[in-house]
This record gives C-alpha cells, structure tokens and sequence, in this order.
C-alpha cells in the first residue's frame, strides 16, 4: 500500500494524461491560428468553445482517477465528431492519447 494519496508522475496512465494535455493544447493554438488566418470576422467566434478542449484535458491532471480519464476521452471525442467540420481534426493526437491514457489502470 502506497501512503501518497496522488500517483507518482511515473505511472504510465499519469504520463499518458500529461501527453494528451500538451498535445491538446498544440491541438488548440493550432485552431486558433487557424481560424485567425482564415476567418475574417474573429470577433464572431465562440471562443470559449475552442479552448474547451484545454479544461477538459487538465480534469484528469487535477483529478488522477480513471473514471475521470474516460470522462475526458469521451468528452473530447464528442467535441471532436461536433467540430470535425471545421477544426476537429486538430484535436486527434490528444484524443489518441486519452483513450490511451483511460485504458492505463494506475498501479
């Protein structure tokens, strides 16, 4: 029995969450030069809705269970089916890296 209440960074299910929030937020910065290049009314964009993907991402990193892991991999994965029309595709890897991450059992 391990006496730290949080996972060390070393298991694998943690390192897998700590990869999805980085490439989620390549995944974002991506959209949104994407969208700043190509849109011409920016101030018409709901903002909020794409940096969604970064507070969905950091949930599993402020809460390490599992339940939480595959809550955010389903979640990201309904944002991606939502906005796969226009900039979904930025946010694949991240949610590759989640399903990896929900499937790692914490030791």
């Amino acid at each position: 029995m391990r006496a730290l209440a949080f996972p060390v960074l070393t298991e694998r299910a943690v390192l897998w969450s700590h990869a999805a929030f980085w490439l989620a937020t390549a995944g974002v910065l991506a959209s949104t030069a994407f969208i700043l290049a190509t849109d011409s009314e920016p101030e018409r964009v709901r903002w909020w809705l794409v940096f969604a993907p970064l507070a969905i991402s950091v949930a599993p990193l402020l809460v390490p269970r599992r339940d939480v892991r595959i809550g955010a991999a389903v979640a990201i994965a309904a944002w991606c089916a939502v906005a796969s029309f226009s900039i979904g595709f930025f946010l694949w890897p991240a949610l590759a890296a989640h399903i990896v991450a929900a499937n790692r059992k914490s030791q």
